[in-house]
């Protein structure tokens, strides 16, 4: 591979090995109320772990992964909001369901600013337990879902991946990341083939606006009758055919990136227009007042 082709990419699969089983922990001091809820869970199929105390709560916590958390507020030697803080402070994308017999909207909204996914009061209804830890594991896997793939782009553009170690190879990994934190426009100009759009990635991954889209339009390929409301999008009735409003790509790349892949071939017309967004940050669609 020659310098000219810029990089190289390596991917993986996306790892979803831990989300094969799930981990529950109750941390109840009352034992009655904590082995009905580890049985409970256990037969919906989860891996269950059962504490009698804050402190013990937090040592099968470090001995563990455990992914959400049930826990008493009243309990010996650790209680259940410091606890929660210290959970979240170990392992935040845990999520924690926190349960009281001297429910309090105080104590329920300390819960929640300590980063608690609920808040409910004894008597526990099995059937509402059971539906809040699995909207809780829904958000769980989500979060850690959204984790790994972020990981895996960051990793498919970082500049680890990038083949090239001449002089020009490194300024241009060191512009790479001088302007990847400057939310402005950038121009790339090369030949066909040498990587402008794996370089406009590599931006993009590797700036503040990382988790948001990145959207290529290839400028080529869009006639001039469409190319306008393709870009800024169009109104109902704007045109014959435009049954309804329609976003543009500049609409879909918010607060993300935006490539516009051989923009030499954007009519002259639409140039003008384009030209006036970049310096104004503004722009209408198609028929928009």
């Amino acid at each position: 591979m020659t310098e000219n082709s810029l990089f190289r990419l390596f991917t993986r699969p996306l790892s979803l090995e831990h989300m094969d089983k799930k981990v529950i922990l109750v941390v109840e001091d009352d034992p009655r109320v904590g082995e009905s809820l580890r049985l409970l869970f256990k037969k919906k199929g989860y891996s269950t772990l059962l504490a009698s105390n804050g402190k013990e709560g937090l040592h099968l916590f470090r001995q563990e992964m455990v992914d959400l958390m049930i826990t008493d507020v009243v309990m010996p030697k650790m209680g259940g909001l410091e606890l929660l803080e210290a959970v979240k402070g170990l392992r935040p994308e845990t999520e924690v369901i926190v349960i009281s017999a001297q429910g309090t909207i105080e104590k329920a909204v300390q819960a929640m600013k300590l980063g608690a996914f609920d808040f409910i009061e004894k008597p526990i209804n099995p059937r509402v337990i059971s539906l809040l830890a699995e909207r809780a594991l829904e958000k769980q896997t989500l979060i850690l879902q959204n984790r790994d793939l972020r990981s895996q782009l960051a990793d498919k553009f970082h500049f680890k991946n990038i083949v090239g170690r001449s002089e020009k190879m490194v300024k241009i990994f060191e512009l790479i990341r001088h302007i990847a934190s400057y939310d402005s426009s950038v121009l790339i100009i090369g030949e066909s083939g040498t990587g402008k759009e794996l370089i406009a990635n590599a931006i993009h991954y590797n700036s503040p606006r990382a988790a948001m889209p990145f959207i290529k339009v290839s400028c080529a390929s869009l006639s001039e009758g469409i190319i306008e409301s393709e870009l800024f999008g169009h109104e109902k009735g704007s045109f014959t055919g435009a049954i309804a409003s329609r976003k543009g790509r500049f609409e879909m790349a918010h607060q993300g990136t935006l490539f516009l892949d051989e923009v030499e071939d954007i009519p002259l017309s639409t140039q003008i227009k384009l030209l006036r967004v970049l310096q104004e940050a503004e722009f209408e669609r198609v028929g928009g007042n």
